[in-house]
């Protein structure tokens, strides 16, 4: 009776789920409510670096650089959310944003040696790397919002993916808003991702928490 009294507690706990398993819809979702919003908040604290689309237009490898910005932001967001659901295993997850995001990092490092045509000291933004993440607080909640209605049981990997995805849009951004120069984006633009990854790793623990009902006290009953 007790085995027969788990498995009806158990199923009473269930609720129907749409597209069990399936991130994408709300991991492009968040992704395009994340861009227009950095893009937006942007826009508003300051102009483009002066010649920045004309060099975006002109040089085949910034547009490349570009595009690997967008893969690796686009497989960040989704890991984060495919590491809320339960099952899913570490090693692809993990492979899924770690190449591209070595990739684009690996632009500017390579960069350190062969500076490209399109370097500019133009454009400079006070505090940049504070915007990188500030800017990215209203993404970051709204990616740990919607993995909390998953059921994250790694916060912590959850969490770090979450404020990587939402930084690196306003990061990726500063290449256009402001400086290029390698070693300036390399620690103004990029190193900010880290930190708010970071940020999110140590509270995933606390705001990822599973809803009310779904937990039960380790001392409760099942009946």
């Amino acid at each position: 009776m007790k085995r027969q009294d788990l498995i009806d507690d158990l199923a009473n706990d269930l609720r129907p789920v749409r597209r069990p398993g399936k991130v994408g819809r709300a991991a492009l979702l968040c992704l395009l409510v994340a861009t227009l919003w950095s893009v937006v908040i942007v826009l508003a604290t300051g102009p483009l670096r002066p010649g920045a689309l004309r060099d975006l237009v002109a040089h085949p490898l910034f547009v490349a650089e570009m595009g690997l910005a967008v893969l690796a932001i686009a497989a960040l967001g989704v890991a984060a959310l495919r590491s809320a659901i339960p099952g899913e295993p570490r090693i692809a997850l993990n492979l899924m944003w770690s190449l591209p995001v070595t990739a684009w990092v690996a632009f500017y490092v390579v960069e350190l040696a062969y500076p490209p045509a399109w370097v500019s000291n133009l454009g400079g933004r006070y505090e940049c790397h504070w915007q990188v993440a500030l800017f990215s607080l209203p993404a970051f909640g709204l990616l740990l919002w919607t993995a909390r209605r998953l059921f994250p049981l790694r916060p912590r990997s959850t969490g770090f993916l979450a404020g990587a995805a939402a930084a690196a849009i306003p990061g990726a951004l500063m290449q256009l808003g402001c400086m290029y120069v390698p070693e300036h984006i390399l620690v103004h633009h990029i190193a900010p991702v880290g930190l708010v990854a970071v940020l999110g790793a140590l509270i995933g623990p606390y705001v990822l928490r599973p809803p009310a009902e779904a937990r039960r006290p380790r001392d409760t009953a099942v009946h």
